[in-house]
């Protein structure tokens, strides 16, 4: 009996060692969560850039949500439209003065743009007007894919349930990496001026203002970073969304462009290929926009793009000269880019007419 007794009690010792083991093994996994915080979703008052990409839907969204006062015009769109030139932009619009913030982050879709809005005006925060850039990254990504994805997770998902958002990212370890970037930033004598300025022009518009780079070109560009695969992607009702969110905002008085990326050749062509003109032409049933997505001198010169998917600033200055500049202004890029459809404005009238000519470009 005392033997028995003797193991009973070594195997609830050994099970009570195994316990506190496995609990602080837990506790530090959520400590470690928490403290270096891989996609910034519980620092996003005071960001950490490090080489793991923010949740900036997440992280953006709460910045604005804080301050509804702070801005009154915003900028939509996927990372590629993130590089539209802050100091370029109308400083005044329809006698209102204008405070820009760009949203954009990395596959930004219709769906989660149209939620943003409805999050902010729901919130107080001042809406007057957005621009809001799409291209085929609208076509297959959804708000849904996204639910379930840690960079991208939206900040509605922490809306309707705190614990649901913020258990993912409690669950998931930290890359060592990260860890030690972490700590270096922690270390405040060891921030640069240039760290330290990105998180003011984080801030201030929500990404660099460029404004150094605004009439550089790729250098030599590597060609093989302009190469991509052809992934087929099935296409999305989203045309829905983009036609919601003119709707939305014709009915709060909301003032709204619509425009297209200008997309690097072999990425348009691949789009082309999954059905883009067919979702351009169902848009343009019910939305008017400007379209930028076209064969000409700028989608065909690799300077101007980083890679295959985002256009570097200079090109991102003459989107927003054909949105907001004069008409010689207009006039004189169009010129420069050899298409006459380069920026022109499609709705359900002349839709049909555009595409066929974008089709007549390609052939």
């Amino acid at each position: 009996m005392r033997q028995f007794v003797l193991k009973i009690s070594f195997v609830i010792l050994i099970a009570f060692f195994a316990l506190a083991i496995k609990s602080r093994s837990f506790l530090k996994q959520i400590y470690e969560a928490y403290h270096y915080d891989t996609f910034n979703v519980f620092h996003w008052k005071n960001i950490r850039f490090t080489s793991a990409e923010p949740n900036k839907n997440f992280v953006k969204t709460q910045f604005i949500v804080h301050n509804p006062k702070k801005f009154n015009a915003f900028i939509f769109g996927s990372s590629r439209v993130g590089n539209l030139p802050k100091d370029f932009l109308p400083k005044v619009l329809a006698e209102k003065n204008l405070l820009w913030y760009n949203m954009t982050y990395s596959e930004g879709v219709p769906k989660e743009h149209l939620e943003s809005i409805k999050t902010f005006l729901s919130n107080d925060v001042c809406v007057d007007v957005i621009v809001l850039g799409f291209d085929n990254i609208s076509m297959y990504a959804s708000m849904e894919q996204h639910g379930g994805q840690l960079l991208r997770m939206p900040y509605q998902v922490y809306e309707n349930d705190k614990f649901a958002f913020y258990k993912p990212y409690l669950q998931t370890g930290v890359d060592e990496s990260i860890m030690n970037q972490v700590e270096k930033i922690y270390n405040t004598s060891e921030r640069s001026d240039s760290y330290l300025q990105s998180e003011l022009w984080f801030y201030d518009y929500g990404t660099a203002p460029d404004v150094q780079y605004i009439d550089s070109l790729t250098e030599n560009p590597d060609l093989n970073r302009y190469e991509v695969e052809h992934a087929k992607y099935p296409c999305k009702e989203s045309h829905k969304d983009i036609e919601e969110i003119v709707r939305f905002c014709r009915e709060n008085n909301i003032k709204l462009f619509l425009f297209t990326s200008p997309l690097w050749q072999i990425t348009y062509k691949n789009a082309v290929d999954d059905g883009y003109f067919d979702f351009l032409r169902l848009v343009a049933k019910n939305c008017e926009f400007y379209n930028f997505s076209s064969l000409n001198n700028y989608t065909k010169d690799p300077r101007y793009y980083f890679e295959w998917s985002h256009y570097r600033p200079a090109l991102g200055l003459l989107v927003e000269k054909m949105l907001f500049g004069t008409e010689d202004e207009k006039a004189q890029i169009r010129k420069d880019s050899g298409d006459e459809l380069w920026g022109i404005k499609v709705n359900a009238e002349n839709a049909d007419f555009v595409i066929q000519k974008l089709h007549e470009q390609l052939e």
